[in-house]
């Protein structure tokens, strides 16, 4: 517990460092641009991120829990897998490529989705070189690569659109950074677990298809939570992507705080799980405890939305501040689940969440065509609280019996 709290600490630190760096980055961009092109910077970044999938971003997961039973024979199962991986974002690349052409944007945007499209290889390898840190629970250089990746960035996109520069400007920054930061983690991380980057390809079944469950889960998943932006761009207008997008982005930082909590207990519920069985009733006090923490917060960010996103965005994201006041309730239900989403996951059961993931993805789907149509923007954000509380019971329910079951949880 306390090497957990110890290694959140050090990504939580991080992430709050980079994600004020980025705040004021963010609403410097978004108040510069005005909704409409920043709506396009949007629709470009949710786009690409809908081939992650293609990276197989699961075999991080496996790497992990192998990595994290016997540090010293990780290097069999980076190499086993770095060819995969960098096959795969060769793949993911082209294939986003060509799907832009099929898109309803402006030939501009599909311009900008072409050229950003090779954040998808930054992807790929950075979260592969980064499950050594994990691993060997070196959270800590996560955290700094965070920051620097985020003072560089944030500095020269302020820097250029201060001196009139534009979108193509901020795509070419974010790809200069990642390629900066990549390159750092990727000479950091090899002295403490040191690999072939350059191996032949390996076709491992035993990590190989526990690899593709946890990607299935993501992909699911972005049907679930975050194809929100991807169908305002094709239900609505360039500008409502914008508007939407500011609350969106806020309220994901509470999402990003709970996925750091996730990686940095990882590692040790796997070791955990492989001495002993874990108090039921301990999991659900946590779950709760979670719950209200969470919703005491949202209740107390109810009052100030809107005077804060006025003074940080400025008139034209008025908006934003109504839909961000109902969307910050669904980390409420999402907190909930976090301590049973990750028991299942250490303990190789990750198949049981992806019916779930389904059923939610199909779900958030419809209720995103339904309301928006209804409600406009707000109705997205109705059809994202919904679907986290139905998520929030089925994911509790079916990881507490099937651990139950297996007497992973007594």
């Amino acid at each position: 517990m306390l090497r957990g709290i110890r290694n959140a600490s050090y990504l939580a630190l991080g992430n709050l460092m980079a994600q004020a760096i980025g705040l004021v980055g963010f609403a410097y961009i978004a108040r510069v641009l005005g909704p409409h092109d920043y709506g396009t910077y949007l629709t470009v970044g949710a786009f690409v991120g809908m081939f992650d999938v293609l990276l197989l971003g699961g075999l991080n997961k496996v790497i992990i829990r192998e990595g994290s039973q016997d540090v010293s024979s990780m290097h069999r199962s980076l190499e086993k897998t770095i060819a995969v991986r960098n096959v795969l974002s060769l793949l993911a690349v082209a294939v986003c490529i060509m799907s832009s052409f099929f898109t309803p944007y402006e030939i501009q945007t599909k311009l900008y989705i072409v050229l950003f499209s090779a954040q998808l290889a930054y992807t790929g390898v950075q979260g592969f070189l980064q499950t050594i840190y994990q691993a060997t629970e070196r959270m800590r250089y996560i955290a700094i690569l965070s920051v620097a990746n985020r003072t560089l960035s944030v500095g020269l996109s302020i820097a250029f659109l201060h001196f009139g520069f534009g979108l193509l400007a901020l795509f070419l920054i974010a790809l200069g950074s990642d390629l900066v930061t990549m390159l750092v983690t990727y000479r950091h991380s090899r002295m403490l677990v040191p690999f072939r980057f350059f191996s032949r390809i390996h076709l491992d079944k035993r990590l190989l298809k526990p690899a593709v469950v946890f990607s299935l889960l993501g992909f699911m998943a972005f049907f679930a939570s975050k194809i929100d932006l991807l169908m305002i761009s094709f239900l609505g207008m360039t500008r409502q992507v914008g508007v939407y997008g500011v609350a969106y982005k806020i309220a994901q930082q509470g999402e990003m705080l709970k996925n750091i909590c996730s990686v940095a207990f990882f590692p040790i519920l796997v070791k955990r799980f492989h001495k002993q069985a874990i108090d039921g009733a301990t999991v659900i006090r946590y779950s709760a405890l979670f719950f209200v923490a969470i919703l005491v917060l949202s209740v107390a960010a109810f009052f100030a939305v809107p005077g804060a996103i006025a003074i940080l965005f400025g008139p034209h994201y008025v908006e934003s501040g109504a839909i961000l006041r109902v969307l910050i309730f669904y980390l409420a239900f999402t907190w909930t689940t976090l301590p049973f989403t990750s028991l299942l996951q250490a303990t190789g059961n990750e198949r049981h969440l992806i019916l779930p993931t389904l059923t939610l993805g199909g779900l958030n789907v419809a209720l995103n065509y339904v309301l928006f149509l209804h409600y406009g923007l707000i109705g997205i954000a109705y059809s994202t609280l919904v679907v986290e509380f139905i998520g929030c019971a089925l994911y509790s329910v079916v990881a507490y019996i099937v651990l139950k079951g297996q007497g992973h949880l007594v």
